[in-house]
């Protein structure tokens, strides 16, 4: 990861390696000292579909992780489910007070993201805003929405 950050010429700070909850498992002891390292260079890690496989809150005050993605099975029913809700709010609140980025899968509408929004998360991710894009198209994509003020917050 150092060769390929160093042969780009990018801060170790503007990557962040996305995880399963699946591969921490295979290996704890060998996923701490592999992650800390990153961590200790700079990139962030990122807990992927987190609360849907086998979530611990051990693995939150253990791994050295700087990002939790709340799986978007969650997300996309917070708007309709009070319960739903009450998982996507109790793990944001957690999140930071842990000192974590959350970032909200599977914002799939506005009423999600304006939600999302309201409660302070930090990232929101889901076809609403963009769907997957190829590197050529990224750059349009940014520049356009850099062109027009918005007035929505996603």
């Amino acid at each position: 990861m150092r060769a390929l950050l160093s042969r780009y010429d990018l801060p170790a700070e503007s990557l962040v390696l996305e995880v399963t909850e699946s591969l921490l498992m295979e290996d704890r002891e060998r996923a701490v000292r592999v992650l800390g390292r990153l961590r200790e260079d700079g990139v962030g890690v990122a807990i992927d579909d987190y609360g849907t496989g086998y979530s611990s809150l051990a693995y939150l005050a253990s791994l050295p992780v700087t990002e939790v993605k709340l799986d978007r099975t969650f997300v996309g029913a917070m708007t309709g489910s009070p319960r739903a809700e009450s998982i996507v709010t109790s793990t944001l609140q957690l999140a930071h007070a842990l000192g974590l980025v959350l970032v909200a899968e599977g914002a799939e509408d506005q009423e999600t993201v304006d939600a999302l929004t309201a409660l302070g998360c930090d990232v929101v991710q889901g076809y609403h805003l963009s769907r997957p894009l190829a590197p050529e198209v990224l750059w349009e994509w940014l520049e356009d929405r850099a062109a027009v003020p918005s007035s929505s917050s996603g």
